[in-house]
């Protein structure tokens, strides 16, 4: 297990491959397990690390409240722990948060910045529905029925049509052996509840590729234009799936992110 110190926190990391650095942030309730499915294809052509958030996997801090300013500052203090220069960045959902942070904030420090089904900021709708399935955990509702009502925000038309798909996220989610506490959760949710970076979408300098998913109901079709609309160099990739895009799409994502980069 590979373990740092940094920023007052026992990050969790793995690094993979060789080549130009790319820094893999994965989103709300997930941690580095996130890019399993996009991780061998971009290893053989960048040196990547992936790492999982405060609050969410093996990472440990005080438990104290989060930013997405505080969380842009753990992925800079990781690229200099490494010395990862001007790392590619990938974000995706609450890691684009992050990303976009990180990108106005360090504008010297990255390279190249993409964005996965993400946004700005988040609709009320968004904070109401995530609101909901974390008050399900706290008052102890089945875990089942809080996976039923969960999969139609996140997975899209033919990944939820395949039962095997989804027989295979919930024994993910039952079997993992570091799960994320109620406490942990909520301490993400306030991340989304509270991000507004409209206003930084001007300071981003780095070349971005902004994907969004057509069937999104988490991050619209409208948050990835309205992103690709407001930072200077960026261009829109719209796909047909929906939030869950590396896990739906695995394939394209890979290669379409490669070509960005590359």
């Amino acid at each position: 297990m590979a373990m740092v110190n940094i920023n007052g926190a026992d990050f969790y990391y793995e690094l993979h491959g060789s080549g130009q650095p790319l820094v893999l942030i994965a989103g709300y309730t997930c941690d580095h397990t996130y890019w399993l499915p996009v991780l061998d294809y971009l290893s053989k052509h960048y040196q990547i690390l992936v790492f999982d958030n405060r609050a969410v996997g093996r990472t440990k801090d005080d438990g104290s409240p989060l930013s997405i300013e505080l969380l842009a500052d753990d992925v800079y203090a990781l690229c200099r722990h490494f010395h990862l220069e001007k790392p590619h960045i990938v974000g995706q959902s609450m890691g684009g948060a992050i990303a976009q942070t990180f990108a106005a904030n360090y504008s010297d420090n990255i390279n190249k910045l993409v964005i996965l089904t993400s946004a700005a900021k988040w609709r009320k709708a968004v904070e109401v529905a995530f609101r909901s399935l974390l008050l399900m955990r706290k008052q102890g509702i089945d875990f089942d029925l809080i996976f039923e009502a969960s999969v139609p925000w996140i997975y899209g038309q033919e990944f939820l049509q395949n039962k095997r798909n989804l027989e295979i996220i919930k024994r993910v989610y039952l079997e993992n052996p570091y799960p994320q506490s109620i406490e942990d959760q909520e301490r993400q949710f306030n991340l989304i509840n509270q991000f507004d970076g409209i206003s930084q979408l001007a300071a981003i300098q780095a070349p971005t590729l902004v994907v969004g998913g057509i069937q999104d109901l988490i991050s619209l079709p409208n948050d990835s234009q309205f992103l690709a609309d407001n930072i200077k160099r960026a261009d829109l990739l719209e796909l047909d799936c929906a939030h869950g895009i590396v896990l739906e799409v695995p394939k394209l994502i890979a290669k379409s992110l490669h070509e960005f980069l590359n």
